[in-house]
């Protein structure tokens, strides 16, 4: 399976007839940690590590979907699931979600409307931890023209903002 902004966006259709100005983001390949906190749509995967869920509009129709090889949840909250495991896969669609990714092998797909939180955690100086695109090309199909995960924490818009900051700059 490739996650791919195309796939992300057919299945999101929804979404954007709904929100015609959402943002999208392309991740391959990372390790470190990348949140998301948005309404849209995610595809994914996790070679190895966690996965915390927090349902922001439970009462609605959308429900996370995780599958993987020794996967255990733990539930944190009445909206919040954390998955441990090896190989997962995740789909969350419509509705509102905080998604952190923790691990290696991260690959995202994103589209909607939100904040993006990056965090590239090389295990030796110079390590490649990934890369990113942020309303760009899918890094799945043209890795070279993605940017590397930055390695400190660095927070990005999707989608419109109320302050008309561009989408690709940094948010402090």
């Amino acid at each position: 399976m490739t996650c791919s902004i195309a796939a992300a966006a057919a299945i999101a259709g929804f979404a954007g007839a709904a929100e015609p100005n959402v943002g999208a983001l392309s991740v391959e390949q990372g390790k470190g940690v990348v949140m998301l906190d948005l309404r849209g749509s995610v595809l994914g995967r996790l070679t190895n590590g966690t996965l915390r869920v927090t349902d922001h509009t439970p009462g609605d129709r959308y429900a996370a979907l995780v599958v993987g090889r020794k996967l255990t949840q733990e539930r944190l909250g009445p909206r919040t699931v954390l998955y441990r495991g090896y190989g997962l896969r995740f789909r969350m669609l419509g509705g509102g979600y905080r998604i952190v990714v923790r691990g290696n092998g991260i690959a995202v797909s994103a589209v909607g409307r939100g904040v993006v939180m990056l965090d590239g955690d090389p295990k030796v100086p110079g390590e490649d931890t990934g890369v990113y695109s942020l309303d760009g090309v899918d890094c799945g199909i043209e890795p070279e023209l993605c940017a590397p995960l930055p390695e400190e924490p660095e927070r990005f818009v999707l989608g419109p903002d109320t302050d008309e900051r561009s989408p690709r700059t940094a948010v402090p």
